[in-house]
């Protein structure tokens, strides 16, 4: 097996288990067992992963309870770590410098959030959650989950030194600061986190999108008056958003489940401006992208049959 580790002695019960503290050899996308000689792989050690460059993703199984200091800091082309709420210890700069990470997937199974609070802490840029809550508390055989999927903006601190006063002055740029206030260890506060899409549509750019789409396609705790709000702004940026959406869904199919989630997101009544949506179909055909043009078209065209009689049907 190529994965470097030591075996340890767990202080409480005694029981034996795996520390992880590296990988022989190059690997992209990094899956850790949860099981290595019949021991249960608990730990990932510090320094573990730390400067490697081959890294783009991450996978660690429920096992894991403890990430240990910088396991896997400056890798500066992971994008993504998926992993489960068991993790009781999060040690410092587990992913600082790590400039390319965008996308968090969590597994919620025992209601434990704080593992997203220290992301959250020892990362200042944008971060998108993909959180899995398990329904109910008692395991059971068939196991339901319930999705959301939720941006958090980043935010800089900026200092300024007053000499004549003494005094250093400090202030925080960017909504993402606020955002983070939203997660406590039990729970996420959905009404505040929608509260705020204010402060993030001055962020501009790919940031309210991405808020406003999370929230549209996983609706979790959304009340009428945020949706409302969401779909005016994916309506009135209806086609810088398609265009985003069709060079993503050319790239994987996330992207493209995603634009056939926005465009079927209200039968009959489509988001988009019938202009937005025509811009969008010659903009993949210009691509050459004969299935997101088949999608978009197909769209267009329920959209306009549906809502022709302005009559709406609903089972």
């Amino acid at each position: 097996m190529p994965f470097t580790y030591e075996i340890r002695e767990h202080k409480k019960d005694k029981h034996k288990f795996i520390e992880i503290t590296g990988y022989e050899g190059s690997v992209s996308d990094l899956v850790v067992p949860a099981e290595i000689d019949g021991l249960p792989v608990e730990a990932v050690g510090n320094h573990s992963f730390s400067g490697r460059q081959d890294l783009r993703s991450v996978t660690l199984p429920e096992s894991i309870t403890t990430l240990y200091g910088f396991a896997f800091h400056n890798c500066r082309n992971l994008r993504k770590i998926s992993l489960f709420d068991s993790i009781d210890d999060y040690y410092d700069g587990v992913c600082r410098q790590c400039d390319s990470i965008s996308d968090i997937d969590i597994t919620i199974n025992r209601g434990w959030f704080e593992v997203i609070r220290n992301f959250l802490a020892d990362n200042d840029k944008t971060l998108k959650f993909t959180i899995r809550v398990r329904e109910g508390k008692e395991l059971t055989a068939t196991e339901t989950y319930i999705t959301s999927c939720l941006t958090f903006p980043e935010y800089v601190y900026d200092f300024n030194e007053n000499t004549m006063a003494r005094t250093i002055q400090f202030s925080i740029a960017g909504s993402g600061m606020f955002y983070r206030e939203c997660v406590d260890r039990r729970s996420i506060n959905y009404r505040e986190y929608d509260k705020l899409f204010e402060k993030a549509k001055i962020d501009s750019g790919e940031i309210p999108q991405d808020i406003a789409i999370g929230r549209l396609l996983y609706p979790v705790e959304l009340l009428a008056g945020y949706q409302e709000a969401y779909e005016k702004f994916v309506t009135e940026n209806g086609l810088a958003i398609l265009k985003r959406l069709i060079a993503a869904a050319t790239a994987d199919a996330a992207g493209l489940e995603t634009l056939k989630g926005l465009i079927k997101y209200r039968p009959g009544e489509s988001l988009f401006s019938e202009a937005d949506m025509d811009s969008a179909v010659r903009y993949a055909s210009e691509l050459g992208a004969t299935e997101v043009t088949a999608v978009l078209m197909d769209g267009s065209s329920n959209a306009a049959t549906e809502g022709s009689d302005g009559m709406r049907f609903e089972f």
